[in-house]
């Protein structure tokens, strides 16, 4: 038989499993709460999903759509954050509070801040969590709820950004300045921007921060606060988002279009023009972007290219923007929300990704490292040593030559 009459056919084969995977549009499911949903995040590998919703309760779902459990703050629930292992969660309510929760339901602490809790975000262990609220102040907190420093800017404190081991924390404010600062609370500089800031976002090492403006100015900074990049994209730039080395920046305009910048701010590429884009996620590799519009999300390839699109809603009366939205490290899930449902897409192949990579500590393992080398070359000294004297004891009873 013709060796081609039987490859041609499985690569064909494989090349449409993957399509098929890519292009299956449809939710696994969707839940509905009580009112709008307004922000969602995923576990690493999809298994658990968190959910912040106007009904006042934060909610955890399993990857199969079920409640594991809801807890009600006092007023809304605005933003929300968990763990790669789904084994903690972060809130922020506009009752001013922080939560901290279980992913078995229980409530480990709570923290009163004087004013709205607009953003959360959590470092990979769950030891380090930011806060920004509208009382002016960034809250730095351990696992244990125990404030560790609060930086004041001044003014509403509405979006934070944390790398996974908790040494670099990105802060933005209503007084048109992003600050980067130490797990330490130093603040290693402040950046003044044309316009109140909407979103930041940090690269896993903290090596770019990436900023959107509220009349449609894009920044690319580095940690030693050089500006890489600066454009204005339009007239609103409402989220940011950054892949885990920085390579690539994505971001939604509210008058139009998603952004898909490198990370020196040049335009690698645009679409979605006509659409106003209220929310992006990308994946760590950059390979897969996501996009919220008015009741419709978009499933993007890095080069722009759409790859499928879904309508939450087709009422045309009413019209409700996707307010959040999340990949799994693992590239295998999408969350989003819509109006006041979540809904759960797989994405395809899941693809493995090494978490603890940005969570160790780099001088330890350098020093395991060391150590290894040390061990090594001491077998290796060993070992060299007693082959010498069994060759010596050999050679002088006749059985090996010098």
């Amino acid at each position: 038989m013709n060796k081609y009459a039987i490859i041609v056919p499985c690569i064909f084969m494989i090349l449409f499993g993957q399509m098929t995977s890519l292009l299956a549009t449809e939710p696994n499911w969707n839940y509905k709460t009580d009112k709008i949903v307004y922000s969602v995040s995923t576990s690493s590998d999809g298994n658990y999903i968190a959910c912040g919703s106007l009904d006042n309760n934060f909610y955890l779902l399993s990857k199969e759509g079920n409640l594991l459990w809801k807890y009600p703050s006092n007023d809304r629930a605005l933003s929300v954050d968990l763990t790669p292992d789904g084994s903690y969660i972060v809130g922020g309510s506009r009752d001013k509070k922080i939560y901290f929760f279980s992913n078995k339901g229980d409530l480990l602490w709570s923290f009163s801040t004087s004013n709205t809790v607009e953003s959360v975000a959590l470092s990979f262990d769950g030891t380090k969590i930011i806060a920004g609220s509208d009382d002016g102040k960034a809250y730095y907190l351990s696992g244990k709820g125990d404030l560790i420093w609060s930086y004041d800017a001044n003014s509403p404190v509405t979006t934070v950004a944390i790398t996974p081991n908790g040494d670099f924390v990105a802060i933005g404010s209503k007084n048109q300045s992003v600050y980067l600062l130490s797990k330490d609370g130093k603040v290693i500089w402040d950046i003044k921007t044309p316009g109140e800031i909407n979103s930041v976002d940090i690269s896993f090492e903290g090596n770019n921060i990436a900023v959107g403006t509220n009349n449609g100015w894009l920044y690319i900074i580095s940690n030693s606060g050089e500006i890489l990049g600066k454009l204005k994209i339009n007239d609103g730039v409402i989220t940011v988002k950054t892949n885990d080395v920085g390579e690539y920046i994505v971001a939604g305009s509210r008058d139009g279009g998603l952004y898909i910048i490198s990370k020196n701010g040049q335009v690698l590429s645009k679409t979605l023009e006509d659409r106003g884009i209220y929310s992006v996620t990308i994946n760590p590799t950059g390979t897969l972007i996501a996009a919220g519009s008015m009741d419709k999300i978009y499933f993007i390839s890095n080069k722009g290219e759409p790859v499928w699109s879904y309508q939450t809603f087709n009422d045309k009366n009413y019209l409700y923007s996707i307010n959040s939205l999340a990949i799994s490290l693992d590239s295998s899930t999408l969350v989003t929300t819509s109006r006041d449902s979540v809904f759960l897409f797989d994405c395809g192949e899941k693809k493995e990704y090494n978490i603890e990579l940005y969570t160790q500590n780099r001088e330890s393992i350098k020093d395991e490292i060391i150590s290894n080398q040390n061990l090594s070359e001491n077998k290796e000294i060993s070992f060299n040593k007693r082959k010498g004297l069994i060759d010596m004891i050999l050679y002088f009873l006749g059985i090996k030559n010098s």
